[in-house]
């Protein structure tokens, strides 16, 4: 497992080296190396990536007045993460998948905290409850001298013609978590 996080790590400080240094990655290799890398690989390349701005997810940018948002290279939940940027370095990864129901999104908040869990270990601490805002939980991981949260939501999002249910992954900073 150290194996694989140190190649996850390697990919997330090549790539950070690569587009920093003006030198255009190679787009396919990066793929090929994603598609190979597990899905702990791919949570410890969020954090690591977090604080470099994620460079080795973002694929396609729209700009928005006050924020910049690009489609992630790789999605933990659902199909459609995320990369938003606002401000001077200021980076989150967030997907959000909706369903028809609570049981649903629990199942995969569950999967999703699951997983977080054991990619992370004992070194990083979760703390659970129910949400703030909305109807729902949340669970946030977290560890000592680290700038970066991860955090797993399951919230009631009621609709007009019907309710549903949306289960977010978030990773960025404590400031910017749901």
């Amino acid at each position: 497992m150290k194996k694989r996080m140190l190649l996850g790590a390697a990919l997330v400080s090549l790539l950070s080296c690569a587009t920093q240094g003006g030198a255009k990655p190679d787009m396919k290799e990066i793929d090929a190396k994603v598609a190979a890398m597990t899905p702990c690989e791919k949570v410890h390349a969020l954090i690591e990536g977090h604080s470099k701005g994620f460079p080795m997810l973002k694929l396609q940018k729209t700009e928005a007045r006050l924020l910049d948002v690009w489609k992630a290279r790789y999605h933990l939940v659902g199909d459609a993460c995320q990369v938003w940027q606002w401000g001077q370095g200021q980076f989150s990864y967030m997907c959000a998948l909706s369903t028809p129901n609570q049981q649903t999104a629990m199942d995969y908040y569950e999967k999703a905290k699951m997983l977080t869990a054991e990619c992370l270990g004992a070194q990083w601490q979760p703390q659970e409850g129910k949400r703030e805002l909305g109807e729902g939980l949340k669970t946030s991981f977290v560890q000592a001298g680290n700038k970066t949260v991860v955090g797993i939501h399951a919230v009631a999002t009621p609709g007009l013609f019907k309710d549903e249910w949306t289960t977010y992954y978030f990773v960025g900073s404590p400031n910017h978590a749901l």
